[in-house]
């Protein structure tokens, strides 16, 4: 039995950031389980290829279809497994499960992702060419899916996952979450070219940062953000692994492929304080060079003065928050966010006086907001980006399925009615509409909102560069690719 498991490539729109050529480390995690259970596994990161294809204003990056398509011919896999990210990339997923069934019909294909965690019978009522959706984690699913393909058990006894048989989509019971993440092996580093994605000229953001991967080293969120999917995909309940197996993970990187930097990925990182202190303590004892960051963001409200002094020692290059309002009546009433805004302002004291570089998202345009709420948000925003240099992330507010955002919009008709997958993905980039159309607002005032807090915010930037040259000359130096981005944004 040959598992071939495919990341597809991904279309870009006008506006977009640049694509960020990270691990796929989901896909990477199942390959480990599926080689430890004895099953033959490869491992085709069809968008780590950096080739560019333009289609009128789109781009796609990766490998052609046509190249994907010889791939799964040359390889014979019996199972494509197809990783399907995002709602907005979902059109891709799809066409590589097209191309397998067109190569042969007889190979099982299986996709995982939260979209199809979200409407997994909508989605196979849809999409005739997969076969099985994995809902929420897929590591033993898998296993589980490949067996009852060789007929050792039945699908029908697979829990986690819906499945299309004589026509009809069934979905079973859910899987339970996998309480201790310790039993997980390590990603299936050697599956994947690692130089590719160590590469300081592999495409990504972050490509100025040398010799970085992402890592997650927990998962579940236990709060309830109106529009965040991410508790619906990995559960509300926090599990994480012990911070003896992050540190040996860590140690193994760096020892084994030279990596320099670490992306923690997670969506709660220092939501279990104790244990991610121990994480900061044990990469200073066991004198671990290595720098790391938060892009996905942290809780501001658990990082008191001495965790980040701790953080600082143990070679945090910066910290980004979600604070997602400046208006606390809309954090606790509409986005439910439960984040005081006084602790933001202290995080963001804190952390400049000891030095280290911070940013923070923000979203304007929920349902119940007025465009004086969205303004506070901004004035907040720039706020601190004045008084304590916070960089500012601002976007529209984006209803992804499943969410209460969502289901409030679609039911009281804020949602255009042509809304398609591509307008998810339009809608998310930097020039693109946002969806969303109240009694308060519409797309084109929230895009005018933020334009005018980007404009502000790109003088504030200019000012500090001219008020400390030789802080703006150091990052010049040390991040070429960074001030080229920010050049351009400029101008």
């Amino acid at each position: 039995m040959k598992v071939l498991l495919i990341n597809p490539p991904q279309t870009f729109y006008p506006g977009s950031e640049q694509p960020a050529g990270n691990l796929p480390i989901g896909l990477m995690y199942i390959a480990a389980v599926l080689e430890k259970a004895g099953l033959k596994v490869e491992i085709l990161d069809a968008f780590i290829s950096a080739t560019f294809q333009e289609d009128g204003e789109t781009v796609t990056v990766g490998l052609p279809f046509e190249q994907i398509k010889q791939e799964i011919q040359n390889r014979k896999p019996d199972i494509v497994g197809i990783s399907g990210p995002f709602t907005c990339q979902i059109g891709n997923s799809i066409k590589v499960s097209n191309i397998a069934k067109e190569v042969n019909p007889k190979i099982l294909t299986v996709m995982g992702g939260p979209h199809v965690t979200l409407i997994p019978k909508e989605f196979l009522e849809e999409t005739k060419t997969v076969d099985v959706a994995v809902i929420g984690e897929g590591e033993y699913a898998m296993i589980e899916v490949a067996e009852a393909f060789e007929g050792k058990k039945q699908f029908s006894e697979v829990l986690g996952i819906a499945y299309r048989q004589d026509g009809a989509v069934t979905v079973n019971a859910s899987r339970p979450l996998l309480e201790d993440l310790d039993v997980l092996p390590y990603p299936a580093y050697d599956l994947v070219n690692m130089e590719q994605y160590l590469n300081p000229e592999k495409i990504g953001y972050r490509s100025f940062q040398n010799r970085a991967i992402s890592m997650i080293t927990s998962r579940g969120c236990p709060f309830n953000c109106c529009f965040c999917a991410v508790h619906l995909h990995m559960g509300q309940k926090f599990r994480a692994h012990s911070a003896e197996y992050v540190l040996n993970h860590i140690q193994f990187v760096v020892e084994k492929f030279k990596v320099k930097n670490i992306f923690f990925e997670d969506d709660n990182l220092t939501l279990d304080i104790k244990r991610f202190e121990a994480i900061c303590d044990g990469i200073i004892q066991r004198k671990i060079k290595i720098g790391w960051e938060t892009p996905n963001g942290v809780r501001a409200d658990c990082l008191n003065m001495e965790l980040l002094k701790k953080m600082k020692k143990s070679g945090v290059n910066s910290i980004f928050v979600g604070v997602e309002s400046g208006d606390q009546q809309i954090l606790d009433n509409v986005i439910c966010k439960s984040l005081d805004l006084n602790r933001v302002v202290e995080f963001a004291k804190n952390a400049q006086y000891i030095g280290l570089k911070t940013g923070a998202f923000y979203i304007i345009g929920f349902p119940g907001e007025t465009k004086e709420n969205m303004q506070r948000t901004v004035d907040f925003a720039l706020d601190l980006k004045r008084r304590y240099d916070v960089g500012m992330h601002l976007f529209a507010a984006t209803p992804s399925y499943g969410t209460r955002l969502y289901d409030e919009c679609k039911a009281k008709g804020y949602l255009p009615a042509d809304l398609t997958w591509n307008s998810f993905a339009q809608a998310r980039q930097a020039k693109g509409m946002p969806l969303i159309t109240t009694n308060e607002f519409t797309p084109a005032d929230v895009k005018d909102i933020a334009a005018k807090a980007l404009a502000e915010y790109k003088k504030l930037s200019l000012i500090g560069h001219i008020k400390h040259p030789v802080k703006a000359l150091k990052t010049a130096f040390n991040q070429p690719q960074l001030i080229l981005k920010y050049l351009k944004n400029l101008f």
